[in-house]
């Protein structure tokens, strides 16, 4: 049975009588609260936006860098911005690969956590929609967001990565479904250069999601405040499959923690992924 048909049942299994509203904690011992969209129209549909923070960081302070909050406030999207857990040095980590960043090797299950927390909060909120559930991360947390999408592609319908990257071994990435992928990065980031992880992640998303090896270049676009002019260079896999893409936003002169406009930003990702979404049948 299909992950959609099984969020169906679950559903249908909750009635519609009950007048007991729908928790806004969820995680368990690792709890996190849902931001709900303001207001919440029970007859709308609205994407699921999960914020992955980078090593030492948390989801308060990366949602705010992102911006991610203020599609809440406007009404639309929910989010969740959980926490990693903490290693020997006190810095806030996701297990995502070998690679980054369980230093202290403490095998915490990380994907299953969080692929919990998206089924319990679209078993929760039907206003959901399951064709929008997106990823988004820097850094550790865009490691992450790319096993997320290995692990979990029956769920996650969109990741966006900043200065990140996907399985260092590919083989242990075999998703159910194609997932579209938004992969920026800045050309002088020290701490996961550009060479050779961003062309690598793509190229590996490409092939996991059915595209063309070969990519057109878009329009540069001006993402990075602190460097002067357009300074980012966009490119798209050709010929991938209807309702999904693998995209490579490369900042020239960016560094591992570029300088954002978060007033923009997650306006300007919130449009590329409502523009990816995915097309499966019901």
């Amino acid at each position: 049975m299909t992950h959609r048909a099984l969020v169906a049942l679950a559903l249908a299994g909750c009635g519609s009588s009950s007048t007991k509203p729908p928790p806004l904690v969820f995680g368990g011992d690792r709890p996190t609260n849902l931001q709900v969209p303001e207001p919440l129209d029970k007859h709308a549909s609205y994407p699921l936006i999960m914020v992955l923070h980078g090593y030492g960081a948390n989801g308060f302070v990366q949602e705010a860098y992102f911006g991610i909050s203020a599609l809440v406030k406007s009404g639309q999207a929910f989010v969740l911005a959980p926490d990693g857990t903490v290693d020997s040095t006190g810095a806030e980590f996701w297990n995502a690969d070998p690679a980054c960043c369980d230093f202290d090797h403490t095998g915490v299950d990380d994907s299953g956590y969080l692929g919990g927390l998206l089924d319990d909060v679209i078993a929760a909120y039907p206003e959901i929609d399951l064709d929008a559930i997106w990823i988004v991360g820097h850094s550790n947390g865009g490691y992450m967001a790319y096993r997320m999408a290995c692990d979990h592609a029956d769920v996650v319908t969109d990741i966006v990565v900043l200065a990140g990257a996907a399985a260092s071994d590919p083989s242990t990435c075999n998703p159910e479904l194609p997932v579209d992928v938004l992969h920026i990065h800045g050309t002088a980031d020290t701490m996961v250069p550009y060479d050779p992880n961003a062309m690598a992640s793509v190229t590996q998303w490409a092939s996991h999601d059915g595209c063309d090896p070969t990519t057109t270049a878009g329009p540069a676009i001006d993402l990075d405040t602190g460097i002067p002019g357009a300074e980012t260079q966009t490119e798209t896999f050709d010929d991938c499959p209807p309702g999904s893409g693998v995209e490579l936003w490369t900042i020239q002169g960016g560094m591992h923690i570029p300088t954002i406009d978060n007033t923009t930003f997650a306006p300007m990702i919130f449009q590329y992924m409502a523009a990816h979404r995915r097309l499966l049948p019901d």
